[in-house]
């Protein structure tokens, strides 16, 4: 019998907590539009802060770049992988909706036998439609920071030319602030640890952007002294591997390294899912 204990929500075999800080390398910015303008800003558009007034990046923005990055990793590894927007999902592309909505109501196990079968990792990681992912991904806000005001030239979204009154001024978090970073993590096989380790490395290297502006430059980020926690089984399911590590910590690079265990049984893992 398969062991759904990586989709299963009523049951906690283990939980992970990746902390630590963000670092901007480049100007930073999570935007609120000039609907919402800050009345004590000098911008146009501004940036989205939390009631004390400091910049936040929402748990929301890090939820998507960690799916569109391992959305990258996944097919580059030769994997079967949905990229969550719209219709692209493992449901709706195979047209299992209306079974797995009928499923969930009158058998459970059968919606749980579905959802494995027919969903790649990122659907089983962050979650589909009616189904909530096994990560949370916090908000990150600012502890050390300064802001800064840039004039942009405008560029039309519909005509991709230069945009009528073609001068904007845009808020942003000058490169050296820092942020928080908290994930958790709800019954992740040690390949899924090693997953979302991958795809922190990527962002680390600059080879994913947060925010907007990033054809400017902008959105580069590293991650600062991070900790690793693991508390209950040392492994997840039957594709896994038992990893004795129950806690990592260090600066950058240094924890990455300590977290390698991880990242080779993902390297390694032969999952069974998504079916074709």
């Amino acid at each position: 019998m398969v062991d759904f204990s990586f989709i299963r929500k009523d049951i906690a075999k283990r939980t992970v907590y990746i902390d630590g800080e963000v670092i901007a390398m480049s100007p930073l910015r999570i935007g609120v539009g000039r609907a919402n303008l800050d009345p004590t800003s000098t911008a146009r558009d501004t940036l989205l802060k939390d009631p004390q007034g400091r910049p936040v990046i929402p748990g929301s923005s890090w939820k998507g770049i960690f799916r569109s990055t391992g959305e990258r990793i996944l097919r580059d590894k030769g994997l079967e992988v949905c990229s969550g927007i719209g219709g692209d999902n493992c449901l709706e592309k195979r047209d299992l909706s209306d079974e797995f909505q009928k499923l969930i109501k009158n058998n459970v196990n059968g919606a749980l036998d579905m959802f494995w079968k027919k969903t790649c990792l990122n659907c089983k990681t962050f979650g589909a439609m009616s189904v909530i992912g096994a990560v949370k991904l916090a908000d990150s806000v600012a502890s050390h920071y300064t802001l800064g005001v840039r004039t942009i030239i405008a560029i039309s979204r519909t005509e991709g030319a230069v945009a009528e009154g073609a001068l904007a001024s845009v808020e942003f978090v000058e490169p050296g602030s820092k942020f928080s970073f908290r994930l958790i993590g709800n019954n992740l096989p040690n390949y899924v640890i090693g997953y979302l380790v991958r795809i922190m490395e990527q962002i680390h290297l600059g080879l994913s952007q947060v925010g907007g502006q990033k054809s400017r430059g902008f959105g580069f980020v590293q991650f600062g002294k991070m900790k690793f926690t693991s508390v209950g089984s040392e492994k997840v399911g039957d594709e896994d591997k038992e990893i004795k590590v129950t806690v990592a910590e260090g600066e950058g690079s240094k924890f990455f390294e300590q977290m390698k265990p991880f990242k080779e049984a993902f390297d390694s893992v032969k999952t069974s899912y998504p079916e074709k």
